[in-house]
């Protein structure tokens, strides 16, 4: 009874990590030759970057979200990040999603997303 009671508890705990990003919307500024405020809303298992003054979608990616590691990889958009996957540790605290950059073969992503802070949205 105990091992199927520690079994269940590890099962539920693993789901519960790998669901923290989908399904939720994360505000914040993109560090671009001009900044520009966006929205990341995490679907199941991909993630849309919209523009937040016009709703433009400016790129969709699917993502993995295991070990509060985030893996993205672009579909399509305006990023040069064709091939390449990116890997970024993240933290959730107070509402704020922090990014931290593991490894990203595009700069021009690792260089916006590193260290990027993110506030939870509705």
């Amino acid at each position: 009874m105990k091992k199927i009671t520690l079994l269940l508890m590890v099962t539920i705990g693993a789901l519960t990590t790998q669901a923290q990003l989908a399904k939720t919307k994360w505000k914040g500024t993109l560090q671009l030759d001009n900044p520009l405020e966006v929205i990341w809303d995490f679907g199941n298992d991909s993630l849309v970057v919209y523009a937040l003054a016009d709703n433009s979608a400016l790129e969709t990616m699917t993502f993995k979200d295991a070990d509060k590691t985030l893996t993205i990889k672009k579909v399509f958009g305006q990023s040069d990040c064709t091939e390449s996957e990116g890997k970024y540790k993240y933290e959730i605290k107070n509402d704020e999603l922090v990014l931290t950059l593991i490894s990203d073969e595009c700069t021009g992503r690792s260089s916006v997303l590193n260290n990027s802070k993110w506030g939870k949205s509705n």
